[in-house]
């Protein structure tokens, strides 16, 4: 299985280098192929709509500010049952971005040279190569961010040996799977 950054499902490049001051709005619905792939690429059992909107807005000097939402409507297993659970995200999208080799995307030092971090500061911008930059890329990566792992279906309980349920798995250690499945 590929993880979610080994080949993306689709790429929506826009050149950035001749933005209007105002910015520009890219809104794309993903096509069923396009569906599928990410399906594919997130290990989902289905994705029925994916929409990504946001505004590419020139940022100071030579940067880019992109900000707005991906809206995904998929099809997950439950963590505890496999069972398909439906989910509706919608995740808010903002990136700041910088050429490669820009000033800006230098994490700020102090006088011996040491990595200055402020854990409540602002994220560094990201850098591009060129003129355009991958929009389905960061929708992408914002809507990897946002799948819970965990996802469980309501009333969904896990349940151990100790809780009276001789089919439940045991949680004691790996040994002790492996000698029930000796005794059969």
């Amino acid at each position: 299985m590929p993880s979610a950054f080994d080949e993306q499902a689709f790429e929506l490049q826009v050149n950035v280098r001749t933005l209007p001051k105002k910015g520009q709005m890219v809104l794309h619905t993903a096509s069923e192929a396009e569906c599928q792939r990410i399906a594919d690429q997130f290990e989902l059992i289905s994705v029925e709509s994916f929409k990504g909107e946001c505004l590419l807005a020139p940022w100071k000097r030579d940067g880019v500010r992109l900000s707005g939402v991906v809206k995904v409507d998929f099809t997950q297993p439950c963590s505890i049952t496999m069972e398909p659970l439906k989910v509706q995200m919608e995740e808010p999208v903002e990136m700041i971005f910088v050429p490669d080799g820009s000033k800006l995307s230098r994490p700020r030092t102090n006088d011996e040279g040491e990595i200055i971090f402020d854990p409540e500061g602002d994220d560094l911008p990201e850098t591009f190569v060129g003129d355009s930059i991958d929009v389905a890329s960061v929708w992408l990566e914002f809507m990897a961010l946002g799948i819970d792992p965990f996802a469980r279906k309501e009333g969904a309980v896990f349940q151990s040996e100790e809780d009276g349920n001789p089919d439940a798995i045991s949680l004691d250690s790996p040994f002790a799977a492996l000698s029930g499945l000796k005794k059969h």
